[in-house]
């Protein structure tokens, strides 16, 4: 599976500088997941093989989280043939004032998302659907940033099924030669770090 984040670098979904991210934290590298979707051969690749991890029989319904979960579910959706909903970060404005779109209510959910970091995007997500009358049961990401989103998740008793860590990603780039080792011992340290907390 090392093909998958040598592809991701060469689409331009792997960068390294210094990055912002929506839990805040500062970070030496940026997983651009959302780009997958402009080169669809490579999506259908990677959804594959992540759906081939996932139990299927263990939920009813798949729901995106907005905004890049929802592309990534819709291709599970469409793989799978399993119910497609998302949930909102913010309630409409209008019309319904909705937070979650679709039928939800009594199935279990598998949330769905591009990359976990902290969790807390998820976590909020979560309570959204248990809001909404689902029981979430799961989350399916691309890449664990390997940041205490799995532990934060586990805690609440959602299993993460996630296709890479960031571990696994800068492993697969070092092995290849595409990074260096000065590179690849700093991305390892910072990830280290989070490990240790």
């Amino acid at each position: 599976m090392s093909w998958i984040p040598i592809e991701m670098y060469k689409h331009g979904m792997i960068k390294f500088g210094k990055f912002k991210l929506t839990s805040g934290i500062e970070s030496p590298f940026y997983i651009d997941v959302r780009k997958l979707y402009s080169f669809p051969e490579l999506a259908y690749r990677v959804v594959s093989e992540l759906v081939s991890r996932i139990p299927l029989i263990a939920f009813d319904v798949l729901v995106g989280v907005e905004s890049a979960g929802i592309p990534l579910a819709a291709y599970i959706s469409c793989l799978t043939r399993k119910p497609l909903a998302y949930v909102r970060k913010e309630p409409k404005k209008h019309g319904t004032g909705n937070v979650v779109e679709g039928e939800v209510t009594g199935k279990k959910a598998a949330i769905v998302d591009d990359v976990v970091t902290t969790g807390s995007s998820l976590i909020k997500a979560i309570d959204n659907l248990l809001n909404a009358g689902a029981k979430p049961v799961m989350a399916i990401v691309i890449v664990d940033r390997e940041q205490g989103g799995r532990k934060l998740l586990e805690s609440r008793g959602i299993k993460l099924y996630a296709l890479l860590t960031t571990s696994e990603i800068f492993t697969a780039l070092f092995n290849t030669g595409i990074i260096s080792r000065e590179t690849f011992d700093d991305i390892l340290n910072y990830i280290m770090s989070f490990r240790a907390e």
